[in-house]
């Protein structure tokens, strides 16, 4: 009988799952402060965050930047104020436990703001629909960290179901989506109210 591979052995010799999320090689998108609307900035939800690389997969995990640990997106009390996140970034201050700087900062979508946060990965792969639904939504809109990405804040809310499907995510409360400032040309400075909020999450979301 042949024995199973050793999981160490196999790390070697196996290719790994493909990270994600890696931090770009042109480097970080800076955040443009004062492009970030004041529907997002007056509210105490938010956090820095950095790259971090674990089990074969990168990720941005929020952190509080007054107590340097992780900030948890159903914990009101991890979240910080916009000028302390803010400052913290641009101080290149670490997390607690040291190592990488924070990246950038991210704001918690909370049921109680009434704002939804759309997240579009890859867009080079998909640039036709996610135009589509920039478009559709028409309110503030802006690169992700790595360029590579939309992120689409409206105000409205969203109905049970589906918050993730492939390339797509849409949520309401629970999440933290990093911010840059970066504002897509054509696209309002301001959160607006869609009238296809629900269209854009039927078609991408619920239907597929």
């Amino acid at each position: 009988m042949t024995r199973p591979m050793p999981r160490w052995i196999a790390a070697y010799i196996q290719p790994a799952r493909a990270p994600q999320k890696a931090p770009p090689a042109q480097g970080v998108l800076k955040v443009e402060r004062y492009a970030i609307p004041l529907e997002l900035r007056y509210h105490h939800a938010w956090a820095c965050w950095r790259y971090e690389y674990y089990a074969n997969r990168w990720s941005k995990p929020p952190y509080n930047p007054t107590t340097g640990v992780r900030a948890e997106p159903s914990d009101p009390e991890t979240w910080s104020d916009f000028d302390t996140a803010y400052d913290a970034y641009r101080a290149a201050s670490s997390p607690a436990d040291g190592g990488r700087p924070y990246d950038g900062i991210s704001f918690a979508l909370d049921i109680r703001w009434g704002i939804v946060g759309v997240d579009l990965d890859h867009v080079s792969e998909h640039r036709a629909p996610a135009d589509t639904i920039v478009d559709a939504l028409d309110s503030y809109s802006e690169l992700s960290p790595s360029g590579d990405g939309y992120r689409v804040f409206c105000k409205g809310t969203l109905p049970e179901g589906r918050r993730r499907r492939d390339w797509v995510e849409m949520y309401c409360q629970r999440r933290f989506l990093t911010v840059t400032g970066q504002r897509l040309p054509d696209t309002p400075d301001h959160l607006t109210v869609p009238a296809r909020l629900y269209t854009v999450w039927d078609q991408y979301l619920n239907r597929g």
